[in-house]
């Protein structure tokens, strides 16, 4: 059976994306994103997945941070609600629940919900959503609940006191699934890739035209800070269209003369729930 990594513990949103990209894979979960992409690129999994924006929060800085030099390419994407539960050990009484358990985003994303229902519960941080559900579950102590996932409750047993509890219905983070070999397929239409220009006045704006003239549309342009790894202005970059595209491989052999240094991150189908709304554009 194919090892698919995924980071933090049994239960997370990481977890609930590698089992529906990958669902006939065996789930190894890791402690660090780290761990996760060097457990990968030495073949102690063969895939990982990896959270690399949210639609309310932006990137997620410790992946985009590891996309620069990790000797991976990405194969494959999954748009996930997260979509947050206040879940306890049993039936439990509302009235009655005096501490709840999350991640600071998991507070931060629900906060309208406990604020109305639970003023004055003692928040408890723990390192993941999956964490909280875990330790609310086993502590048989129906006076408390955790903020996390159905799919986390499901997994550890517990009860699903309310749904839906997010201060946004459209909270979506976009997963991706990366391995050690680029993949190509008919279907692709979109790729990802790095881009570094000079500093210089119009650079940027330069290489970027290249894509214009040859009808390669860009979905996502982000930039990285400056930083022993990238001493020159650099550049992410989503455009709408599969690897083997001939208008890619002509706007890249075009954009040579305008940029020092380009990576290509992968090949894949764009999950076909993209939307202007939801702030992830179609290819």
């Amino acid at each position: 059976m194919t090892k698919i990594g995924y980071l933090g513990q049994p239960g997370s949103y990481s977890h609930q994306a590698a089992t529906q990209l990958r669902p006939d894979g065996e789930h190894v979960h890791y402690p660090s994103f780290e761990e996760l992409v060097t457990a990968t690129e030495t073949g102690e999994v063969a895939e990982a997945v990896l959270p690399l924006e949210n639609s309310e929060s932006g990137r997620i800085p410790d992946v985009h941070r590891l996309v620069v030099s990790m000797e991976l390419f990405i194969m494959g994407e999954l748009l996930l609600d997260v979509s947050h539960c206040l879940v306890t050990c049993g039936p439990a009484v509302e009235a009655e629940i005096h501490s709840v358990f999350s991640h600071p985003q998991g507070f931060l994303q629900s906060s309208k919900f406990l604020k109305d229902r639970f003023p004055d519960a003692q928040r408890r941080t723990r390192s993941d959503t999956a964490t909280a559900v875990r330790e609310v579950v086993a502590s048989k102590d129906r006076h408390l609940a955790a903020v996390g996932s159905e799919f986390a409750a499901k997994h550890y047993g517990g009860t699903v006191l309310h749904r839906g509890i997010s201060n946004r219905e459209d909270n979506i983070t976009r997963f991706v699934i990366v391995g050690k070999e680029a993949t190509f397929d008919d279907v692709d239409d979109m790729s990802s890739l790095i881009i570094q220009v000079g500093h210089k006045p119009g650079s940027l704006v330069q290489a970027l035209a290249v894509f214009g003239q040859h009808g390669v549309n860009i979905t996502k342009l982000e930039t990285y800070m400056i930083s022993e790894r990238t001493e020159l202005p650099t550049f992410y970059l989503d455009v709408g269209c599969g690897g083997q595209a001939q208008k890619l491989i002509d706007a890249m052999r075009d954009i040579e003369p305008h940029i020092s240094y380009s990576k290509f991150l992968g090949s894949y189908k764009a999950d076909p729930r993209r939307s202007g709304r939801n702030g992830f554009l179609k290819p």
